[in-house]
């Protein structure tokens, strides 16, 4: 959470230019977790725990952005966080590689 920068703030700004924008809130990281994150050691040990975790609890949403690469044919995962190693938008897009019908390629923008 970020003050000032809302979910709905980006769903509308999405939605006014022809974007849809659609919230997946079981892959983020409850913000108990995102204290005291201080050195790039405290990130990975935070994302491998994600990764052994949240992901693995909701295999069912990565089917969901699939299924919305389907639909959209192009998407985009974002997050406040600007660079990728400090963001968990990074694992689910290695999460996402690893789906056996997953043949997208990916760039971080």
């Amino acid at each position: 959470m970020k003050y000032g920068f809302s979910k709905n703030q980006l769903k509308n700004a999405c939605e006014s230019i022809g974007i849809s924008y659609v919230h997946i809130p079981e892959l983020g990281i409850n913000s108990e977790k995102r204290t005291d994150l201080k050195t790039m050691n405290d990130y990975r040990r935070l994302f491998d725990d994600y990764e052994k975790t949240t992901l693995i609890e909701n295999k069912d949403q990565l089917k969901k952005i699939l299924d919305l690469t389907h639909k959209y044919q192009r998407i985009a995962i974002t997050c406040f966080e600007k660079e990728p190693c400090m963001c968990h938008r990074s694992r689910v897009a290695e999460a996402l590689k690893r789906l056996p019908a997953w043949n997208i390629k990916q760039r971080n923008l």
